[in-house]
């Protein structure tokens, strides 16, 4: 389990300074005076673990936990995480807290900004809070010694999270109260319902009386009608009768008037066949045709009198019909313009009901399926809680993995940048290395020209000299080898004086170790080891030098030869201790082609001398070749060739002619003989000055040739060193750059991978947030369908909808009722009746202008015929007098005519007046029988196809029974016309909201086992804490009182949590009694007992606790600090205190001091810490 490992605090309360103390697993106690800050590292923990509570951190405010001489608080704690339990992939996790003086807190995990709440669910997830047991106050113990039976009761209580046994009754309980409400609320709707289908079936029974009653009224009106119909029979039957009559009487006056006009006519054919003479013809004839026309006249005058009088009639009816066609239609656009207010008030509320109606239906769809889906709904909220949990971890890890990677890429890319900026350094540099060696190369050129010019001055001069040396050139010749022989003869001297000095010291110590002088010496190098032939010169060139070295068992041995050399000043040697020395051992790099294994492989000698000779030659590796031994040179090998040639690490080459070890005193000659030579050269140089006199004049000519060759030369010689050191760098400076450019690409590619590892990690991130958001809208979805009061609210809803529907549908029926009467009284009456009255005023103009026409065309015939009639007179008259003779004749027949014509007169005038009074019956009986379709279309529009008969007795009561029934509607007034159809949706809706009320019950009861479930399952948890802590407080109680016995008790065991929890304790060799009868050091001494018994029912990674032993006795002291000891194998215990004997119980002791108002921490040895400290 995690573990703190070090504590960091600077400017918090006392900390000016910053201060860090270090811990580890096991015990520490932090000491010190009162006063001195210990506390305020509790505090510092607490307030990096997160805490808001100014109080609990025993300040003022926030802002005042800032220290005096500080701008800002800041607390690190560092968290060994080994073991994971913190879920971030580090195995050491920091956390932070700054504040300053506004109250701004910052949280930081790893370095990187987090929030407060993010950083308290990480420390979750390990069992770490600010709120933990683990973290004891100072005074804790004092206060839980004086705790009442019931606080103590609820200690316990919170420890096992009977808190949530208790939320969870207590969310059973208010959904027992919203059920319980939910009931009372149904049956309240139960009785709202009750008395609405109450008031629906009155209403209901109101538009039943209504609608009999209607039907009631359109009977009797009906009988009227029919009464009226089968009157208006009655006098059609009558007029046709009386029609039947006149059209007899008119016929039979019609054949008299024939009779008549035949019998004239007879009387008049007499006249003329008794008339001879053409005078008494033509009166005749005259006659005759006056009787015609007279008949005509009567005729037409009859005709002209009875069309007048239709005409009349017909005149009449027409404006009858036109103001009855008038009226009509006004009534039709009354109707017309009532039935689209009407439509228009129906289309509102139409729509109104249609979204209402909607509304309702969702509502009612949503409940149904909440309702169905309740447990389903449960269970899905319960799985999506789970696997958001799940997100949540992992958006964790996933936010923890970014910040790693981030971190990296972030260290990465400075490193990044600070390649970058040195590849440009060494591309720089090569830049400028490159132009130097073109400087120095160009430089070289120009002396070289310069040398040759020289050179070639030198030589001619030489020659001028020699042309003036050609008498003294055997002379000179001789003079020169003398100098040379005696120059090289001295230079030889010297170098075996110097070779036989190193040779005198070695022989000097090899004879001191044969001797035993020195013990410990080996011999030389080249006599203690064996080569082959072939390989003679490659281990010569490898030694450089060390072949002749000794060979010395240690540096003891080593450092007493080199005194001893000192001492007799006999020269310098090499020496190779065997022990001590760091021998090297290289093996071949297998990339190189010609490159053998390492020289000491070829050298055979001893197995005790094997460091010396891996000392010489074990980084040195034997080439086959040239090529392989330059190209292990500059990779950084130390090469030599079977040849001899030597090639260092980086590029240097050691080579030319191999000359074998010679015995140079052998070759050089004697003392003597070099002094002899020496006289014969001083001799002949006395020659060679006499000589050179003679050519002084030429050799002043050539030094300054000669000195400024050398220059020149050693010049030359300086810049080909530079040359070379200058190729090296760029060589260095190319392998610098190729390093570079690898170490370049290989943190690109790490970036690159991080940064890809990171955009899979933001992808996550986005991924887990939105299936976050995802789920948590479905969840509140979820909840929101699962829970009663919504659920409630929605049937609140449903039902006001309900109420608003019903009244939308009412205020619909009426008016579809309305709309439906207007339509039916056009459809079935107006309309009908304009149509029909159309048709009879079409009829009637058509009868008019056949009338008129006949009118018109007989007053035109009777205007032609009595002109005839008075031309016929005159003609007539004249006749008469041309025929006195005839005139008796004349007379009888005219008497005749005029007889007959008298009569016809008296028919005609009878004739006109039954023709009058059949067209008056005519009339009569058309305008009954229009009369008769109406009443047949009114007895239609009432429901009757048929005339209702029924007696005279009930036909006398009809109009008091209308009078009746029409006070009873006005009586019973407006009607509900959908009265019917709501009662039976409320009659349905009585009956669901019974089935709810049981449904209701059921989840009460539900709800009520669900409660005795969880009392049960709380009892049982605290039962079986309480054993437990009990067990352990006796255990706890017997180690730290030496065999004393403390025991918890239950005041109600049939109601544990009715009473508190007693403790009773018995120390050894008193009684058993309360602790509340106990003394103060008694108490605290259980106090603690059953705090450590608390700790370990919840167990911590550590534990801090504030001077939780400032009551008890040594004894006691002694024995907690035996026992936190003891369970310092499973975790860590940082204990504050004063007490010497619980101080020398720890493996780690920080002492605490004041100093100028700034805390201090030390940390001291045991033996320090063991000494008490003075409060």
């Amino acid at each position: 389990m995690p573990y703190l490992k070090k504590i960091e605090i600077k400017g918090f309360k006392t900390f000016n300074l910053k201060t860090t103390i270090t811990l580890s697993k096991g015990l520490t106690v932090i000491t010190g005076p009162n006063g001195s800050g210990k506390s305020n590292l509790i505090d510092a923990v607490l307030f990096c673990l997160g805490d808001l509570s100014a109080k609990r951190l025993r300040a003022e405010s926030l802002p005042s936990l800032i220290g005096p001489r500080s701008r800002s608080a800041k607390v690190l704690i560092q968290f060994d995480n080994s073991d994971q339990r913190i879920p971030v992939e580090t195995s050491t996790v920091t956390i932070s807290r700054e504040i300053n003086r506004k109250g701004q807190s910052v949280f930081r995990l790893n370095g990187r900004r987090i929030s407060r709440t993010n950083l308290m669910e990480i420390l979750s997830m390990a069992g770490i809070g600010h709120h933990g047991h683990n973290i004891v106050l100072q005074g804790t113990i004092t206060r839980l010694a004086e705790i009442t039976s019931n606080e103590r009761r609820r200690m316990i209580e919170d420890m096992i999270g009977i808190a949530q046994y208790d939320s969870e009754k207590a969310e059973a309980e208010g959904k027992l109260k919203a059920a319980e409400i939910a009931i009372r609320t149904a049956m309240g709707r139960v009785g709202e319902v009750q008395k609405r289908v109450e008031d629906l079936e009155r209403e209901r029974n109101d538009l039943l009386r209504h609608r009999f009653i209607q039907s009631q009224i359109r009977r009797l009106e009906a009988v009227k009608v029919s009464q009226n119909l089968l009157e208006a029979e009655e006098r059609v039957n009558e007029l046709s009768l009386r029609e039947k009559e006149l059209e007899e009487r008119v016929e039979s006056l019609r054949k008299s008037r024939e009779e008549l006009r035949t019998k004239r006519r007879e009387i008049e054919a007499e006249w003329r066949r008794l008339s001879s003479e053409e005078g008494q013809t033509s009166l005749l004839k005259v006659q005759v045709q006056m009787g015609d026309l007279r008949s005509r006249l009567t005729e037409l005058t009859t005709k002209i009198n009875s069309c007048r009088s239709s005409l009349e009639g017909l005149r009449r009816v027409r404006e009858n019909s036109r103001q009855q066609i008038e009226a009509i239609r006004r009534e039709i656009e009354e109707t017309n313009l009532k039935v689209q207010e009407i439509m228009s008030r129906r289309k509102k509320i139409a729509e109104e009901m249609e979204a209402k109606q909607s509304e309702y239906e969702r509502f009612s769809k949503e409940l149904a399926e909440i309702k169905e889906n309740l447990d389903k709904n449960r269970k899905r909220v319960r799985d999506l809680e789970k696997q958001l949990n799940e997100l949540s971890r992992e958006l964790v890890i996933v936010r923890s993995n970014h910040a790693k990677s981030r971190s990296i890429v972030s260290i990465y890319t400075q490193r990044l940048r600070d390649m970058e900026s040195r590849r440009r350094e060494f591309s720089a540099s090569l830049k400028r290395l490159k132009e130097s060696l073109n400087d120095l190369m160009k430089v070289r050129e120009e002396q070289e020209e310069r040398l040759k010019s020289l050179q070639e001055a030198l030589e001619r001069r030489s020659r001028q000299r020699e042309a003036a040396k050609r008498e003294i050139i055997e002379a000179g010749r001789i003079a020169e080898a003398a100098k040379d022989a005696v120059i090289e003869f001295s230079a030889q001297r010297e170098v075996v004086e110097k070779v036989r000095a190193e040779e005198e010291a070695l022989r000097s110590l090899e004879e001191m170790g044969e001797l035993g002088a020195i013990q410990g010496i080996y011999g030389r190098l080249r006599r203690l080891i064996r080569v082959e032939k072939r390989y003679e010169k490659a281990v010569e060139a490898a030694a450089s030098g060390w072949l002749d070295s000794i060979v010395v068992q240690d540096f003891d041995v080593a450092f007493t030869c080199s005194e001893t050399l000192r001492r007799l000043k006999l020269g310098r040697v090499k020496i190779i201790p065997l022990k001590g020395i760091s021998p090297t051992q290289m093996e071949a790099p297998s990339e190189i082609e010609g490159l053998g294994g390492s020289v000491s492989s070829i050298i055979k000698c001893p197995k005790r001398l094997r460091p010396a000779v891996l000392f010489v030659f074990g980084d040195t590796f034997l080439a086959l070749n040239r090529k392989a031994a330059l190209e292990s040179s500059l990779k950084g090998y130390r090469v030599v060739t079977v040849d001899g040639e030597l090639y260092e690490a980086g590029g240097g080459v050691e080579s030319g002619y191999y000359r074998a070890p010679i015995d140079l005193s052998s070759i050089v000659p004697s003392e003597t003989a070099i002094k002899s030579l020496d006289e014969a050269v001083r001799a002949l140089q006395k020659h060679l000055e006499r000589r050179k006199n003679e050519i002084e004049e030429i050799e002043e000519e050539i030094p300054e040739i000669r000195e400024e060759a050398a220059r020149l030369t050693e010049a030359m010689a300086r810049l080909d060193g530079e040359i070379e050191r200058v190729g090296r760098s760029i060589e260095r400076a190319n392998e610098n750059l190729l390093r570079a450019d690898e170490n370049l690409k290989r943190i690109r590619d790490l970036v690159e991978r991080e940064k890809a590892q990171m955009e899979r990690y933001k992808t996550r991130r986005a991924e887990i947030l939105s299936k976050d958001r995802s789920l948590r809208r479905e969840i509140a979805e979820l909840r929101r369908k699962v829970n009663l009061s919504e659920i409630r609210r929605l049937e609140a809803q449903r039902e006001s909808l309900g109420y608003e529907v019903e009244d939308v549908r009412r205020r619909l029926s009426a008016v579809d009722v309305d709309l439906s009467t207007f339509k039916s009284k056009l459809e079935r009456v107006l309309n009908p009746s304009l149509k029909n009255a159309e048709a009879q005023l079409s009829k009637v103009l058509q009868q008019m202008r056949s009338l008129e026409e006949e009118i018109e065309n007989s007053v035109r015939e009777r205007t032609l015929v009595e002109e005839k009639i008075r031309s016929l007179e005159e003609e007539k008259g004249r006749l008469q007098e041309s025929l006195l003779s005839a005139r008796e004749d004349a007379e009888k027949f005219t008497a005749e005519i005029d007889s007959i014509d008298r009569k016809l007169r008296v028919l005609d005038e009878e004739y006109e007046q039954a023709s009058n009074l059949l067209n008056r019956v005519r009339l009569d009986l058309q305008t009954l029988q229009l009369r008769m379709e109406q009443y047949r279309q009114r007895l239609e529009e009432l429901g009757y196809s048929k005339p209702v008969r029924v007696s005279k007795e009930r036909l006398a009561e009809v109009d008091s029974l209308l009078r009746t029934m029409r006070l009873e509607l006005e009586r019973i007034g407006a009607v509900n016309q959908l009265a019917d159809v709501h009662y039976i949706e409320q009659v349905s809706r009585y009956k669901e909201l019974s089935l709810r009320m049981n449904e209701l019950e059921r989840e009460r009861q539900a709800i009520i086992n669900f409660i005795e479930e969880i009392e049960r399952k709380k009892t049982e948890a605290f039962m079986r804490a309480f054993r437990e802590i009990n067990e352990r407080l006796e255990r706890y109680f017997s180690r730290l009182t030496d065999g004393g016995k403390a025991t918890l008790r239950l005041e109600n065991p049939e109601n544990p949590f009715a009473g508190g929890v007693d403790m009773t304790v018995e120390f050894r060799g008193k009684p058993q009694i309360l602790i509340s009868g106990a003394s103060s050091g008694e108490r605290s001494v259980a106090t603690v007992a059953f705090l450590l018994a608390l700790q370990e029912f919840t167990p911590a990674s550590f534990y801090i606790f504030d001077e939780i032993d400032a009551h008890l006795d040594p004894f006691y002291v002694e024995k907690l600090g035996d026992f936190l000891n003891d369970e310092t194998f499973n975790s860590q215990f940082i204990v504050i205190t004063l007490k010497p004997e619980m101080i020398n119980k720890a493996d780690k002791v920080y002492g605490v001091y004041m100093r100028d108002g700034t805390s201090h921490v030390i940390s001291t040895t045991f033996k320090e810490a063991s000494q008490p400290v003075k409060a």
